[in-house]
């Protein structure tokens, strides 16, 4: 719904510019804005559909509030419609004096909506009860970012109290952030977040990623009673990770057919949109009133600003900014999320952003500058740019060192401004202040939502300390220049947001909602224009969906046995997606399997020569995936076999040294000096030996100073590391399944050593690089994993880590409370 009709009326769009702008409004001006929000609260009361309207007014008054101190207003209208919270925090602080029996019935009205030392909205405490005693099997909460996720996870375990519970979680970096919550309100529990950490008790607490949580369940036997999934969202996307999520549902409900699952998410617009089965019927409570109200701004090319109002859908001029440094200085507040898509991009706007900023004062930045140059390379940008107050993120740096500079930017006052990519999107819970989006591309308005929805948590707006609900409005900035993609108008994603609704996009053909009919549509009116090759594209679009439901369908019924075996640890490995013909190449592998290990090579050889010998040899023509076909090639399964070797056994610091030894090395050649560094990082395409260009995959090491070439090297190490991690082990699991390598190979390939006991420290997620360090050291002798889980450690391990400096406290902190 629309309210861009008001523009008409000159008073009106005068008064709600003002508001826009956060200028006070003049008495009359009041008087005549609240009498417009007492309307269209009348039209909301008559009509609960008519959201829009209700939102328009409590826009008003929450204006009317934080630029005139009016509360009054804001507090009839959040004690009325359940906004507590914002009640709560206007007597708690005295913004507005209440008086007599409204005071005494408000007062008694707050203590009910009281809940674990917070105040509830109406809608959060009844949806949060109804889920809690909802006795269906599908259920699903929908509520805007920070509307007391965790707590519901805990408070639905602790109710259902079922033995075998899995919470299923996006990322990584969110495994050990879920643990600690769980940890710390189930300490008796066996918590798990490895699949190899599991000890065959029938009671425990996982807290897993679809691919751990799916090689949990190889064992036919094994199932989850009660299945948390978070960020259920990403059920509608079409990639790799969400059809293993659709698997893992399926394959949960029909090992227990009785077993309960709850879908959480802020960004779902229909729940429907989450059956896998038509008969799916889910139980849904959602939070619709976000308290929320985001102030957008956009800086144009030529230096306008301008002020974003989505309820009159106008752009109110606010003045001229002589650049985008100078603006963005200009208007940071304490913690700034600058938002950009690429990591070479994040690299580039960080150079130029810190060249903008001067060094700050503070020995605190000092040390930690300091840290991260003696654990990392004194090279890495990020050693000057934390003395400036500034770090950036994105998926391409080690996570050990995202997850670190994450934990320094919320604890550490003095780090301004964070450079990031979607690696923030996922729940990762940092206190950003002030946002500015550089890049909107691929950005739809759902996700525009989630990542405003970063900004101000509810648990920093309500700071007792501020006296003002200005927090509610957390600022948004849209950022025109050469950093957003060619002949970008960010202005165009902006309106995105206009509605405050969004559709979903049901991208995955697994799922009960998913429109082949439109696809085949589609097909039909490319037949009918005589264009062949859309025709064709379209046609394979089609065979390619039919022949994933029919692997998706093979895999969820058929358990392992004897006949299906070794077809169904192929293909649910996806080791198979290599190939130009899976079908044939599957039935080459099974006879593979009978003969291969009879190879008088195959004893001797090393793991990843033992995966080129299996999937690759005599099989070359067949590999479409050009980065799986490189280890036909011996030197690269060499560089493979000690890069592996290096994770295990060299720190961080040290393997980038390495690495850029090696680059020094081809800088010395007289020829071949252009390296493949894949497309996140490449600058210019290497022509093949048919004459055709690739991709810009490659760049010149020649070029490089020696600043660049060590965050080239942390970036390569990562990169390569992505590959070992969810390609080539990928295919390593698939040999050990199917017994083709032992249990020794397989540990020391995998953990770096055959030591039961230093594996077991590798598999809740130490690095093999610090288990080595205790190893040398000795305190390995000195920590033990409990029967929950848990690490426990003697005096003389505390002492040894105050000895230790910050990083090596971080990581093992993330598993050892101290």
């Amino acid at each position: 719904m629309s309210f861009s009709w008001l523009k008409r009326d000159e008073k009106f769009l005068s008064a709600i510019k003002k508001m826009s702008l956060n200028i006070a409004l003049e008495e009359s001006e009041l008087e005549f804005v609240l009498a417009c929000a007492v309307v269209f609260i009348r039209e909301y009361s008559k009509d609960r559909r008519k959201r829009p309207y209700f939102e328009i007014a409590y826009f008003i008054v929450l204006k009317c509030a934080v630029n005139n101190g009016l509360y009054e207003p804001i507090l009839d209208v959040s004690s009325n419609f359940g906004l507590y919270p914002i009640s709560s925090y206007i007597k708690r602080n005295g913004l507005f004096d209440c008086e007599g029996v409204s005071d005494f019935s408000l007062d008694y009205q707050l203590e009910k909506f009281r809940y674990r030392n917070i105040v509830e909205t109406y809608e959060q405490r009844e949806s949060r009860k109804a889920l809690i005693a909802s006795n269906r099997e599908e259920n699903c909460y929908v509520a805007p970012t920070s509307f007391g996720k965790s707590s519901l996870i805990v408070e639905i375990i602790k109710s259902k109290n079922l033995p075998k519970t899995s919470i299923i979680v996006p990322t990584k970096s969110l495994l050990i952030q879920t643990y600690r919550v769980i940890k710390n309100n189930f300490p008796d529990k066996n918590i798990i977040f490895h699949d190899e950490m599991y000890d065959g008790s029938d009671e425990f607490i996982s807290i897993f990623t679809q691919e751990r949580a799916l090689r949990f369940l190889k064992d036919e036997n094994l199932s989850f009673d009660l299945l948390v999934i978070d960020e259920a969202h990403n059920l509608f996307n079409k990639d790799s990770r969400s059809l293993l999520l659709t698997r893992l549902i399926r394959r949960n409900r029909l090992r227990s057919p009785d077993s309960v699952n709850y879908y959480l998410s802020p960004l779902i617009s229909d729940v429907d949109n989450l059956k896998i089965y038509d008969s799916q019927d889910i139980f849904e409570r959602r939070v619709l009133n976000n308290v929320k109200e985001a102030d957008i701004f956009e800086l144009k090319e030529s230096g306008e600003v301008k002020k974003y109002n989505r309820f009159v859908d106008d752009f109110f001029d606010l003045g001229v900014s002589e650049n985008i440094f100078g603006y963005i200085k200009g208007s940071s507040k304490n913690k700034n999320f600058l938002y950009l898509r690429a990591p070479k991009k994040i690299e580039e706007f960080s150079i130029q952003m810190a060249s903008e900023l001067n060094n700050v004062e503070s020995e605190e930045l000092d040390d930690l500058s300091e840290v991260v140059s003696n654990n990392v390379h004194e090279d890495f940008y990020c050693v000057d740019y934390i003395k400036k107050g500034l770090v950036y993120l994105h998926g391409k740096l080690p996570d050990l060192l995202k997850e670190y500079l994450e934990f320094k930017f919320s604890k550490n006052k003095k780090i301004k401004y964070v450079i990031a990519n979607s690696v923030i999107l996922e729940g990762v819970n940092l206190p950003v202040d002030n946002m500015y989006i550089l890049n909107a591309h691929a950005l739809d308005a759902k996700l525009l939502t989630n990542l405003i929805g970063r900004v101000n948590r509810l648990n920093e707006v309500f700071d007792d300390e501020r006296k003002s609900l200005d927090k509610l409005l957390p600022s948004t900035h849209f950022i025109n220049s050469e950093f957003n993609r060619k002949n970008g108008n960010m202005a165009n994603s902006i309106r995105k947001l206009k509605s405050g609704l969004f559709k979903d996009s049901v991208d995955n053909p697994l799922l009960a909602n998913f429109d082949m009919n439109k696809v085949i549509g589609e097909l039909d009116k490319a037949k009918e224009r005589g264009d062949d090759d859309k025709a064709l594209s379209l046609q394979e679009t089609i065979d390619r969906y039919s022949s994933l439901r029919a692997k998706e369908d093979f895999l969820v019924h058929n358990d392992l046995d004897s006949k299906n075996r070794v077809k169904k640890v192929l293909l649910e490995s996806n080791v198979l997606s290599v190939y130009s013909d899976s079908d044939y190449m599957s039935e080459k592998l099974e006879a593979r399997v009978d003969y291969i290990t009879l190879d008088s090579g195959w004893e001797d050889a090393h793991v990843v020569d033992k995966v080129y010998m299996f999937f690759i040899k005599g099989f070359e023509d067949f590999v479409s995936e050009q980065s799986f076909l490189r280890l036909q090639h011996e030197v690269a399964r060499s560089f493979y076999k000690k890069f592996t070797q290096n994770l295990h056994r060299l720190s961080l610091k040290e393997h980038i040294s390495e690495t850029i030894s090696y680059f020094q090395s081809i800088k010395r050649m007289r020829q071949g000096r252009q390296f493949y560094i894949g497309a996140s990082y490449g600058e210019f395409a290497k022509q093949d030996v048919s004459g055709g260009s690739q991709n810009n995959l490659y760049i010149d090491l020649s070029a490089k100073t020696s600043k660049q070439l060590a965050n080239i090297a942390l970036v390569k190490i990562k990169i390569e590391n992505d590959f070992v991690s969810y390609t080539l082990n990928n295919y390593v699991n698939v040999l050990f399944d199917l017994g083709m390598i032992s249990d020794e190979e397989y540990q020391l390939y995998i953990y770096g050593t055959t030591k039961k006991r230093n594996s077991e420290f590798v598999k809740i997620g130490l690095s093999g690089a610090l288990i080595n360090k205790l190893d040398r050291d000795d305190q390995i002798g000195n920590i033990s994993i409990n029967e929950h889980g848990i690490v426990e450690y003697n005096g003389e391990f505390l002492s040894y880590i105050e000895s230790q400096d910050d990083l090596v406290k971080f990581e093992i902190g993330k598993y050892i409370d101290f």
